[in-house]
């Protein structure tokens, strides 16, 4: 087996996708986390630049006035409006996958490797992992999350379910393992540990 195994984690917004990701850090491992690297994309002056041009005569104080991007206004945005919502995506994705590019080829070397990748089905991009776990919630649990961030309200947060929509029994099949993020810690950890040296370390 060619090394490393590629594993990701995926799920809709506020499904727990960070959570697991923080218990699978702490078990030493490397995650590749992919709405940490965009936060950053964001504040690269080029990307910056380029963001400006794409939106900055569409949305009104869209530049904040220390320079920085409003990315909930954008978010706003590009979530009612699937073509700008596409033109971001397509100026961001090949930014994101050089830098998930960097992680494999830094890591290269260890055994196994962890990539959270919110739009893993909607993108595709499953055939790329040789595991994928799949995280959810009721969505109670999951409104209650999505509520407590910043710039979020009701009405965007079902506007961002919507942008998400796919038929999960299409990729039940692709899915190594689902877990339930409304389970305590301890019990998830159980879970990610018996997962990793029962299937993943015999791939």
């Amino acid at each position: 087996m060619k090394h490393p195994i590629k594993i990701a984690i995926t799920g809709k917004i506020a499904s727990g996708k960070s959570t697991v990701s923080e218990i699978i850090k702490k078990l030493g491992f490397s995650v590749f986390e992919s709405d940490k690297e965009v936060n950053k994309l964001f504040r690269v002056k080029s990307t910056k630049k380029k963001i400006k041009d794409l939106f900055f005569e569409k949305i009104d104080n869209l530049i904040e006035k220390d320079g920085s991007i409003n990315k909930g206004l954008l978010g706003d945005y590009v979530f009612i409006n699937k073509v700008e919502l596409k033109n971001l995506e397509d100026l961001i994705h090949p930014l994101l996958n050089k830098e998930k590019q960097k992680f494999i080829d830094l890591n290269k070397k260890k055994k196994i490797l962890f990539f959270d990748i919110p739009l893993l089905f909607e993108k595709k991009l499953f055939s790329h992992y040789n595991f994928i776990i799949y995280v959810y919630v009721q969505k109670k649990i999951q409104e209650e999350r999505v509520l407590k961030r910043k710039k979020m309200n009701k009405n965007k947060f079902e506007k961002i379910l919507n942008a998400q929509n796919y038929n999960l029994k299409d990729y039940n099949k692709f899915i190594s393992i689902k877990i339930d993020t409304s389970k305590d810690l301890d019990q998830i950890k159980r879970t990610l540990v018996s997962f990793i040296n029962k299937k993943v370390l015999y791939f």
